[in-house]
């Protein structure tokens, strides 16, 4: 893992391969090693970079849940692609990595070769409000997200094993470090407004090659969210998939990474203005 000082800590992150980079930006629970098995199929072509947010992964942790906001990712996110230097890149975003990652793209879509939507969403969800102590001790004591809502939210293509829900729990494994998940958990109850106002800057990629992918299974991130993808990104090819739910990347990694390689390889001679990063 590599590591850069980002405005809210130190931010982790592992890369390979050579080429034109891929960009793949992870949601909750979890981190950037949800991506491996997908990242070994376009590795041969491409230069694929991951980074752990703040609060997982490799990551530095902050302690204080309050800490943890939307645009706080951002910027942290911003700062690392500010750092990389990367230039143009293809960018594939999860659950709330899109959320942190596309308003970056909606800043600048022209330093976005294409943009990949696995199961996630630019808009408020309207779920239920969390914010509550009971929730709160769930999420902190009871590791609630890595717990049930992995449970809730898988498909039957693969089984979720002991062995691979073990590999959510671990990452997770004291109060201390479950901090992100619950300021992700509360950003549904909190900044539903924030994400309803990103969300109209989405016609600003409609040029932007676009590939969504989407588990039909998924419990939580229901089928009507894949219905505003079709209205935000009218000319996006869509890849629904049967018997998989909220996890693409790991319940159904060779289908991804054979729609991933198909979508990078359709659109090699876009070019971005200058040299700047998303968001720059």
């Amino acid at each position: 893992m590599k590591r850069l000082k980002v405005p809210g800590g130190e931010m982790a992150w592992w890369e390979e391969g050579q080429g034109t980079p891929v960009v793949l930006v992870h949601g909750t629970p979890s981190s950037s090693r949800e991506w491996w098995d997908v990242a070994r199929q376009l590795t041969p072509s491409y230069r694929v970079l991951a980074p752990d947010h703040l609060g997982f992964g490799d990551s530095e942790r902050p302690v204080d849940w309050r800490t943890y906001s939307l645009p706080w990712h951002v910027e942290n996110l911003r700062a690392w692609f500010d750092q990389l230097a990367l230039g143009p890149v293809h960018l594939v975003v999860h659950d709330f990595g899109g959320p942190i990652a596309l308003p970056l793209a909606i800043a600048a879509p022209e330093h976005v070769l294409s943009l990949t939507v696995v199961q996630s969403w630019l808009w408020d969800l309207k779920g239920p409000n969390v914010d509550n102590a009971l929730m709160r001790w769930l999420y902190l004591s009871w590791n609630f997200s890595a717990r049930m809502l992995v449970k809730m939210s898988w498909g039957r293509r693969t089984k979720l094993t002991r062995e691979l829900h073990q590999s959510f729990l671990s990452q997770f494994p004291d109060r201390a470090s479950r901090m992100g998940t619950w300021g992700f958990a509360r950003s549904i109850s909190h900044e539903g407004p924030w994400m309803e106002e990103q969300g109209k800057g989405l016609g600003r990629l409609a040029d932007v090659p676009a590939l969504v992918v989407w588990g039909k299974a998924d419990k939580v991130v229901k089928p009507e969210h894949l219905a505003r993808w079709r209205q935000a990104l009218p000319r996006a090819r869509v890849l629904e998939l049967e018997d998989v739910g909220h996890f693409p990347q790991l319940e159904a990694p060779d289908a991804l990474g054979t729609a991933l390689l198909e979508h990078l390889a359709s659109v090699p001679g876009r070019q971005a203005q200058g040299t700047a990063t998303p968001g720059t």
